[in-house]
């Protein structure tokens, strides 16, 4: 049996001192009697002239110093080796994503958590054992590498911050395959609550998984109906049991509308507030009540005041395209029927040019374009239609918020996707979605039409048709004005001027080091602040940071996929020893009980 402390046998000094109060005399008392028989006993007592008296026998006195030494012994938290623990190098990966910010108990967090079992993890290790630490997310990073030092591993510990970015515990497991060939004899330890591979590596996952009731704000976006700023938000209940809740809208900080809403269990709902009156930079929607996870609770959006987008729409007729639009703030629709008259328009310049069911012969060589169920041979070709099949959502920017996006639709281009070009729509493998940018302009390209899809019946299409046309129009100072935490912002800087400056949601502020630049630093919650002076103009745009959504719910805990192959590599505490100290508390707190009768009856 070892001890994780050691300060606390420093009070057995407490035992000599009860064994003193047992070897003083007790004051003799006078007392008036009637007989002269207790005379002989009453004398001994007169006689005696010393404050001392021989140490008798007494089982309270025995029964008092067991009981401190079980209570020395537990605040110095005995345990006994359990499992190997015996690697001459132990390598600590600790998951700091964002979904490690949720409760594992009522006052700590699963990081919390992991960062205490990590502690005891490294006190239990046998002296002159080689300690790395790693903690992972989207990456990767070494924070500590082969040290013997445990005071240092467990200050190391300590200073490891929560993090918003989305990710788990593979790049730091690549990372291990990559440092233990440099070892004889390793053992690796992940705390983690998304389920991750061990193959290749000696080691175990500590499970800090423990589901939480959770409601999130997975996306803001806004618009303009009838002159009138209109805000939609997706609200998403992660829990078991339908819950009710104000939702709160904030135009910079300020309360400028509540609604409140009841969502189902494991369902989500889009709210809207309408004729929403605010001029200022950022908007906010904020759920209301307690749940497992704070962080995702709140949402931001950026109202633009950039210069109105022209965009020209060539089509027949698509009421459902032209009313998602409608919800795309700051752009002028000019709309034509007829292709023909294509050329009519190239006096005019327009930054966006949406192609619904026709295209032009010559294609315009300036501006952003969208093609829909229409083929284009100068940019990708068209495979045959497909009928009758569902089409869901890839993985994209454009989809980040649409995970589970899945719907019907009677007719489709299946699309050779081009090289410039990321697919985010698909049917199975064949890609019927995709976007790139080609030279200097941005393409999308959607193989169907809407009144051939349920799509727009789906509470996902004006969020589609929004992130679609967002990522066609965006231009000036920031590049993207909504990201998730740990994601890239593209900052285009007017050069040969002073140098853009960032304020992030703390308050704090740094100067860029170029005036063109990919802004990484997007690890804080909040709306970002981005200034230049140009001249004498001072320009500023600010972009958003939202906790990613994908991060508010766990669906592969590592407990949850243990089969009988892997059933040795996944634990709920740390390998390597069994605390002792709750027992030897439960045996003092009984001695304590069987005392205080033994006194009664004294």
């Amino acid at each position: 049996m070892k001890f994780l402390y050691l300060w606390p046998f420093f009070l057995l000094l407490l035992i000599p001192i009860i064994i003193i109060m047992y070897l003083l005399k007790q004051k003799a008392v006078d007392m008036p009697i009637s007989s002269l028989f207790l005379w002989k006993e009453m004398y001994r007592n007169v006689e005696a002239n010393t404050p001392w008296e021989k140490l008798k026998k007494n089982w309270l006195l025995i029964l008092q110093i067991i009981t401190v030494i079980a209570l020395i012994i537990a605040l110095a938290s005995p345990y006994i080796m359990s499992g190997s623990a015996g690697a001459d190098h132990a390598i600590i990966v600790i998951d700091n994503s964002a979904s490690m910010n949720a409760l594992y108990d009522e006052e700590h967090t699963r990081l919390e958590t992991a960062v205490e079992e990590a502690e005891d993890y490294v006190r239990s290790l046998k002296t002159g054992t080689g300690i790395s630490i790693i903690t992972s997310n989207s990456k990767a990073t070494l924070v500590l590498s082969n040290s013997d030092d445990k005071t240092q591993a467990i200050n190391e510990l300590k200073a490891i911050e929560p993090n918003y970015t989305a990710g788990d515990c593979v790049a730091g497991i690549e990372m291990v395959k990559s440092m233990q060939t440099q070892w004889d004899s390793v053992e690796t330890v992940c705390f983690t609550d998304t389920n991750v591979s061990m193959e290749q590596v000696e080691g175990y996952i500590v499970d800090m998984y423990v589901p939480v009731n959770n409601t999130s704000v997975d996306y803001v976006g806004h618009g303009v109906n009838n002159g009138k700023l209109v805000v939609l938000a997706k609200i998403s209940n992660h829990g078991s049991e339908p819950i009710t809740m104000d939702v709160n809208l904030y135009g910079d900080e300020e309360l400028i509308q509540i609604k409140t809403l009841t969502i189902d269990a494991a369902s989500s709902q889009v709210v809207y507030f309408d004729d929403v009156v605010f001029e200022g930079n950022a908007l906010s929607v904020e759920i209301s009540g307690q749940d497992g996870l704070k962080a995702d609770n709140v949402c931001y959006d950026v109202l633009e005041d950039e210069k109105t987008t022209k965009v020209l729409l060539m089509t027949e007729a698509n009421v459902y395209l032209e009313k998602a639009l409608m919800l795309v703030d700051g752009i002028e629709i000019t709309k034509s029927n007829d292709i023909s008259s294509f050329t009519d328009f190239t006096s005019q310049e327009y930054d966006l040019y949406i192609f619904d069911g026709m295209a032009p012969d010559v294609l315009p060589t300036e501006g952003n374009m969208i093609f829909m169920n229409v083929s284009c041979d100068e940019l990708y070709e068209t495979v045959s239609p497909m009928g009758g099949v569902m089409v869901s959502a890839a993985n994209h920017t454009l989809t980040e918020y649409l995970d589970e996006l899945s719907f019907g639709v009677s007719n489709v281009y299946a699309l050779e996707k081009p090289d410039w070009g990321e697919t985010f729509l698909e049917v199975g493998d064949t890609c019927v979605g995709f976007i790139g940018k080609k030279d200097s302009q941005t393409i999308c390209v959607i193989g169907f039409d809407f009144h051939n899809s349920d799509l727009p019946l789906k509470m996902e299409f004006p969020i589609l048709v929004y992130n679609i046309v967002n990522e066609c129009t965006s231009s000036g100072l920031v590049g993207e004005t909504v990201v998730s935490a740990g994601d890239t912002v593209s900052i285009n800087g007017k050069l040969n001027v002073k140098l853009p400056k960032v304020t992030k949601p703390d308050g704090s502020e740094t100067e860029l080091t170029d005036y063109r630049m990919n802004y990484t630093d997007t690890h804080q919650l909040g709306v970002y602040l981005v200034e230049q002076h140009q001249g004498n103009a001072r320009v500023e745009r600010a972009f958003a940071v939202n906790f990613p959504s994908s991060e508010s719910v766990i669906t592969q805990a590592p407990s949850a996929m243990v089969t009988e192959e892997n059933a040795d590599t996944v634990k709920t505490t740390v390998n390597g020893m069994l605390n002792l100290r709750n027992l030897v508390i439960l045996i003092a707190l009984g001695l304590l009980g069987v005392e205080w009768i033994a006194y009664i009856r004294r």
